[in-house]
C-alpha cells in the first residue's frame, strides 16, 4: 500500500507495521473461533490462530488469509458464482469502482475475488464508522485495506468537513496508482432499486470541481445480482419501520447482525459485472450541475444494464403485481420455494402488519426488474 500523508492517519487503513499487532489481536479475540467455525467446522483454530501470528503485511493477509476465507464462503452459500468484464480493466493505473450496494460484506468482497482472478491489485474498501466495532472488526477492516468514512456525523458543518476529508483520500489514493470501491449511496439498497447519488458525484469532485477529476479517477461503475437477495427480510422490516417518515433508529448490534447473515445466507447464483469509465465529452469545466447528474445517470445506467434478473426477480414482481407476465422465465418448483422462504421471513415478526410487510418483502425483488432496460419492453 503507498504512504499516505499523515492527514489521512484517522481513516487509512493499516500500514504493514501495523499488521502483526493487530493479528495479535485477532488472534486472541473469542469471536474468531465462532467465526471459523462456520466457515469449517472441522477447521484447526490453533493452527489458524498461528498462520495469523506469522502475518507480517496487508498483502499477506488478503493472499494466505482473507481470499482463502472468502473463497470458502463462496463455496459455502454460493450456487454458481460469476463475472463479466472484468478482462477490460486497465491495472496500469488506479480506478474508482463505483458499485450498487446489497450487502454490507461480500459486495466488495466478491469484487476482490475477481480481482485477484485477473492478476489484478486489490482495492481499498469502505469501512462505515457505525460498523467499526467491535475491536476484532475493526482489525479485521484495516488490516484489509479498508479505510473508515463518518457516518455519525452530528450537524451539516462536520458532514461537510468530513466530505471534504473523504474525497481528498480518494483522489489521492487513485492519483497514486491504486484502485478503491465505493458504493453507489449511503447504505444498502432496501427497496430493490439501484440509484446513484448525485451527492456522492459532488464528494468527489470537493477537491477542484473540474471534469479532469472524474477523467483521473477513471469512474467505473459495477453491478453485483443476486438470484437470493442478502438480508432480504431485515431490509423489508427496516423500510416497513420507517413508513411513518421517522428517520429508522437502529438497535445495538443490529450491523453487526447483518453483516453476519449476509456473510452466512445461502444466496444462490451470484454475477458481478464491470462496466466500463464514465464518458466526459460534452462536460463543461468545471462540472455543471446537470454534468454532475449526469455522471450519476451513466453510472446508473451501466448498473442496471449489468444487472443480471433471475427468476426470483421474475417470481418476485409477478407476486406483487399479481400477474404472470414472466411465467416463462421461472418454474413451480421456484415459485413454490420463494413463497415457502417468504412467509418463514415473514412469520418472525408477528407484531407487523403482514400484508404490507408482504408488499416491501416483494419489492425488493421486483426492483430489478424495473430498473431494467429491457424487461418491461412489450
Amino acid at each position: 500500500m503507498i504512504q499516505l500523508p499523515s492527514e489521512f492517519d484517522d481513516i487509512r487503513p493499516y500500514y504493514d507495521s501495523e499488521i502483526p499487532a493487530a493479528m495479535e489481536r485477532m488472534a486472541s479475540d473469542p469471536i474468531l473461533i465462532p467465526a471459523l467455525k462456520f466457515i469449517d467446522k472441522q477447521m484447526d483454530v490453533e493452527t489458524f490462530k498461528a498462520h495469523l501470528r506469522r502475518i507480517k503485511t496487508s498483502d499477506q493477509f488478503q493472499v494466505e488469509v482473507m481470499l482463502p476465507l472468502c473463497m470458502a464462503i463462496v463455496g459455502k452459500t454460493i450456487d454458481k458464482f460469476t463475472s463479466s468484464g472484468a478482462e477490460h480493466i486497465d491495472g496500469s493505473h488506479g480506478t474508482l469502482y463505483i458499485s450498487n450496494h446489497r450487502d454490507i460484506v461480500m459486495d466488495a468482497y466478491l469484487h476482490q475475488i475477481v480481482l485477484h482472478e485477473y492478476g489484478l491489485e486489490t482495492c481499498h474498501i469502505t469501512f462505515g464508522s457505525n460498523l467499526m466495532e467491535p475491536q476484532f472488526v475493526v482489525d479485521f477492516g484495516l488490516s484489509n485495506k479498508m479505510f473508515r468514512t463518518d457516518r455519525k456525523t452530528s450537524n451539516v458543518r462536520s458532514f461537510l468537513r468530513s466530505s471534504q476529508h473523504l474525497s481528498a483520500y480518494i483522489n489521492y489514493v487513485v492519483t497514486h496508482g491504486e484502485s478503491l470501491w465505493i458504493a453507489q449511496r449511503n447504505g444498502r439498497t432496501k427497496d430493490g432499486r439501484d440509484q446513484t447519488e448525485p451527492g456522492l458525484v459532488r464528494m468527489l469532485l470537493m477537491g477542484g470541481n473540474r471534469r479532469s477529476q472524474i477523467e483521473a479517477l477513471h469512474v467505473t461503475p459495477l453491478s453485483v445480482s443476486y438470484q437470493w437477495e442478502p438480508c432480504d427480510i431485515l431490509k423489508a422490516v427496516e423500510r416497513y419501520r420507517s413508513l411513518d417518515g421517522m428517520p429508522y433508529v437502529k438497535a445495538q448490534g443490529e450491523d453487526l447482525q447483518s453483516i453476519i447473515t449476509g456473510i452466512t445466507s445461502p444466496k444462490g447464483n451470484v454475477h458481478l459485472s464491470f462496466g466500463h469509465p464514465i464518458d466526459t465529452s460534452g462536460f463543461c469545466d468545471p462540472l455543471r450541475r446537470e454534468d454532475i447528474h449526469s455522471v450519476a445517470a451513466q453510472i446508473d445506467a451501466q448498473v442496471w444494464r449489468g444487472y443480471r434478473l433471475w427468476d426470483t426477480n421474475y417470481v418476485g414482481y409477478d407476486l406483487l403485481n399479481g400477474s404472470s407476465r414472466f411465467a416463462g422465465l421461472y418454474t413451480p418448483e421456484l415459485k413454490e420455494r420463494f413463497l415457502d422462504k417468504m412467509q418463514r421471513d415473514i412469520s418472525g415478526y408477528p407484531s407487523l402488519e403482514e400484508g404490507k410487510l408482504r408488499e416491501l418483502y416483494l419489492k425488493i425483488y421486483a426492483g430489478p426488474v424495473y430498473q431494467s432496460p429491457d424487461a418491461l419492453k412489450d
